[in-house]
């Protein structure tokens, strides 16, 4: 009898965690870990590309022209930042809201990511819409004087963006395990 109650209690458990998932999410822990870790790992780099960007259009605002090829590329990139962080943003605080279990919280999340993801897709159209005008003069510009790239050297660049990476993961996959 005691053995019964004991399995009872636990069937009882699992049943309630699992509706603390997204139905699409709550028989697939392993989609749920994948979910978190990209949706969170997007939102932390796109915020750094975003802010990056920001802070260089800033610094560059009274040497640059509003129609300068290199203004006109950070702009894009801000923008491409602001999407995926607002997207990912909005995702990411979605899926980790459900493990709240408070059907308000919930509920206020999502209406918050009806609202953030017409600003995402916006920010998405704005960068491909200024990337479309501005792609002839910018390759012609770029070809004017070519400059060797040499993005190995800048591998060191990316070490923040794996830790990122690695600490998004695991979050994600200690989140979910420890359901």
């Amino acid at each position: 009898m005691n053995a019964s109650a004991t399995s009872n209690y636990i069937g009882e458990a699992m049943r309630a965690t699992t509706a603390l998932a997204p139905p699409s999410l709550a028989d697939n822990p392993g989609l749920l870990a994948w979910n978190l870790f990209v949706m969170t790992a997007a939102m932390c780099l796109g915020l750094m590309m975003a802010g990056k960007q920001g802070r260089r259009i800033w610094k560059a605002r009274s040497i640059d022209h509003p129609t300068d090829p290199v203004s006109v590329y950070r702009l894009i990139v801000f923008l491409a930042g602001c999407a995926i962080a607002s997207r990912g943003a909005a995702e990411a605080v979605s899926l980790w809201s459900w493990s709240s279990g408070d059907v308000g919280t919930i509920e206020r999340v999502a209406e918050a990511k009806r609202w953030l993801d017409p600003v995402s897709v916006g920010c998405g159209f704005l960068w491909m819409a200024i990337h479309v005008l501005a792609e002839p003069v910018i390759e012609h510009q770029l070809r004017k004087a070519p400059l060797p790239v040499d993005m190995w050297s800048r591998w060191p660049e990316l070490r923040r963006a794996a830790l990122v990476l690695v600490v998004s993961l695991l979050m994600a996959g200690a989140a979910v395990g420890l359901r």
